[in-house]
């Protein structure tokens, strides 16, 4: 095998693996950390995302949402925003989904609010996820 042809085969290996390592490190998570329904039928889900990059080169971690609507998926109908666990209230030896269901959630009339161990509140108005939109 010639030179030229080796590092041909060399230069298209790597571009493989380069597109299936972006593929591995930007690919959606979207898994439940907590669900919550509310006695009316609707449902807050918080759930973990895609890769979060801002942090970049010092942290890569994972985006947290909030998910607050009709549907049992955070792809449906209703509210989603961004809500991001704070991080130095997580114990590292118990992670993220231990921290995630001592959040607590609490329906009312005007809306819903998730609040973490650490105090740090999210209030959703009803009017943003009910009455049709």
């Amino acid at each position: 095998m010639t030179r030229l042809k080796q590092a041909l085969l060399f230069a298209a290996g790597g571009f493989v693996c380069l597109v299936l390592g972006l593929f591995v490190l930007t690919r959606p998570a979207d898994r439940a950390l907590l669900r919550a329904t509310a006695p009316s039928g609707e449902n807050l889900i918080l759930f973990e995302g895609d890769r979060d990059f801002r942090g970049f080169p010092l942290s890569v971690g994972r985006r947290t949402y909030v998910y607050v609507g009709r549907d049992t998926t955070p792809t449906g109908y209703g509210h989603v925003t961004t809500f991001d666990l704070h991080p130095e209230m997580v114990d590292p030896a118990l992670g993220v989904e231990a921290y995630a269901k001592r959040v607590t959630v609490t329906w009312s009339e005007t809306g819903v609010t998730l609040e973490e161990p650490s105090g740090h509140r999210l209030f959703l108005p009803k009017r943003a996820y009910a009455g049709g939109r």
